[in-house]
C-alpha cells in the first residue's frame, strides 16, 4: 500500500505523523498504520451477553509511524500529549502504570510476546482523531493500529479476528475494561460501505451492506466524558452472567423473547438482574430486526428499533446520563431523523441518529444551539458512513 491509495484527508494526516516523528528525533519511519473508531449501530450491551453486535468503522482515525530500534526500548510520542515521550522496554514483563495511554501499547506487546513474536524496541508517533472518551472506540482502535504496525515492521500477518481477540485482552489485563469483543473486531474487520454484524456466541461475523446516498450516520459526541473502568460496567456484566446461571444458560441469548416473562418471574432473581435480562433479550431481538430493516431500507422501522434501544438503555440497563438522552429526545423528533440512541458503553459519551442526508445540516446546527443553551456545553457533531478497518504499510 502507498499513500497515493489513501483518500486526501488521509495523505495530510500521514505527513503530519511523519513530521512529527522527525521531530521527536525518530529519523524515517519504516511502516504506517492507520485504524478507524467505531460506532455501534444497535446492539449495546449484549457483547458478553452471547448476542448479535451491528457496529460500523468510522471516519475517524489513529494514525501511527513506526520504526525499529536495535535495542528492547520503545519510545512512544502522541500529538494528543505533546511533549511527553513515553519510555518502557519491550524486554520487560509489562505491566500497567496509572492510567497511561501507553498501558494499551504495554499490552499489544505482552500479547504478540506470548504468541510467539520476537517483538524489538521501536519508536513510534501517534496522531489521533477519534475523540476519548466518546464511545468510539479510541482505545481500541489504540490496540488494533500498534498491534497491525508492529506485525507489518516484523513483515509477520496474523488473522484478523486473532488480533482482535489479543487486542481485547490487552484492554482486560492493561486498561482493567472487561469489554467484549465488539470493538476490537470492528475496528480490524470492518469493509468500506457494510456493517459488521458480528455473532458473540461464536465470533462469526459477515458483513452488511449500508450504502444509500440519502442516508447516514450522525455522530453526537456529548463530550460528556466516562471511564468503564469505574465499575459501573463490570457491575451490569457481572449481574447479567450472574443471572445466566440463575436461569440455567450459558448467556442470556438463550433466553427465547416470548418468554421473557416467565424468565423474569424467577424469585431468586434481584431487581438489577431483571433489568439488565430484558435489557439484554430484547436488545439482541432488536439487533436482528434492524439488520432485516437496514436490508430493506426501511428506514422507518430501523429508527423505531434505535429510539427503542435508547428507551431500554436509559430505563433497564440505567447506561444513559441527562445529556444524551436530552440528544436523543431532541433528535428523534426532528424531521429526516428515522431515530436515534446512545451508544457505547455509556455513562456518557455518543449518541448515532439515522439521518436523511438533506437534513445533516439543519439537525447539526439545532442540536449545537440547543444543548449548549441547556448544558453550557459544545458538543462535537460529525456525519460519517461505514470505513474499513486497521490496514498498515511499509513506508
Amino acid at each position: 500500500m502507498s499513500t497515493e491509495t489513501l483518500s486526501p484527508e488521509h495523505q495530510a494526516t500521514i505527513e503530519e505523523v511523519g513530521n512529527l516523528f522527525a521531530e521527536s528525533g525518530f529519523g524515517t519511519p519504516e511502516v504506517f498504520a492507520v485504524a478507524p473508531g467505531r460506532v455501534n449501530v444497535i446492539g449495546e450491551h449484549i457483547d458478553y451477553n452471547g448476542g448479535l453486535v451491528l457496529p460500523a468503522a468510522i471516519d475517524r482515525w489513529v494514525h501511527v509511524a513506526i520504526r525499529r530500534r536495535d535495542d528492547a526500548l520503545v519510545r512512544l510520542v502522541s500529538a494528543q500529549a505533546p511533549g511527553k515521550v513515553e519510555e518502557f522496554l519491550a524486554s520487560d514483563d509489562l505491566a500497567p502504570q496509572g492510567n497511561n495511554w501507553s498501558n494499551y501499547i504495554k499490552g499489544v506487546v505482552t500479547g504478540l510476546k506470548k504468541a510467539g513474536f520476537e517483538v524489538p524496541g521501536f519508536e513510534a508517533a501517534v496522531i489521533s482523531t477519534v475523540p476519548v472518551g466518546g464511545g468510539l472506540s479510541s482505545s481500541a482502535a489504540l490496540e488494533a493500529v500498534f498491534g497491525k504496525a508492529i506485525l507489518t515492521l516484523l513483515g509477520e500477518e496474523m488473522d484478523g479476528l486473532d488480533l482482535a481477540k489479543l487486542c481485547q485482552k490487552a484492554e482486560h489485563d492493561f486498561a482493567g475494561v472487561p469489554c467484549g469483543l465488539m470493538d476490537q473486531a470492528a475496528v480490524i474487520l470492518c469493509e468500506e460501505g457494510k456493517l459488521l454484524m458480528l455473532d458473540c456466541v461464536d465470533d462469526s461475523f459477515q458483513h452488511a451492506p449500508f450504502e444509500d446516498p440519502d442516508w447516514g450516520l450522525l455522530i453526537i459526541n456529548s463530550c460528556v466524558s466516562h471511564e468503564l473502568s469505574d465499575g459501573g460496567y463490570a457491575v451490569r456484566r457481572d449481574g447479567c452472567h450472574a443471572a445466566a446461571k440463575i436461569l440455567g444458560v450459558e448467556t442470556l441469548r438463550e433466553i427465547d423473547p416470548a418468554k421473557l416473562d416467565e424468565a423474569l418471574a424467577h424469585p431468586d432473581l434481584t431487581e438489577d438482574m431483571k433489568r439488565y435480562v430484558r435489557h439484554a433479550v430484547t436488545e439482541i431481538a432488536r439487533t436482528l430486526e434492524t439488520v432485516e430493516a437496514l436490508g430493506q431500507r426501511d428506514y422507518a422501522l430501523a429508527g423505531e428499533l434505535l429510539n427503542a434501544s435508547h428507551a431500554s438503555l436509559r430505563d433497564d440497563y440505567r447506561v444513559s446520563c441527562p445529556e444524551l438522552d436530552f440528544i436523543a429526545e431532541l433528535a428523534q423528533a426532528q424531521e429526516g431523523v428515522a431515530g436515534c440512541r446512545m451508544t457505547g458503553g455509556g455513562f456518557g459519551g455518543s449518541a448515532i441518529a439515522l439521518v436523511r442526508r438533506d437534513c445533516v445540516a439543519s439537525l447539526t446546527a439545532l442540536i449545537e444551539s440547543r444543548y449548549e443553551a441547556e448544558f453550557g456545553i459544545e458538543p462535537k457533531i460529525f456525519e460519517t458512513r461505514p470505513m474499513g478497518g486497521t490496514r498498515a504499510w511499509k513506508a
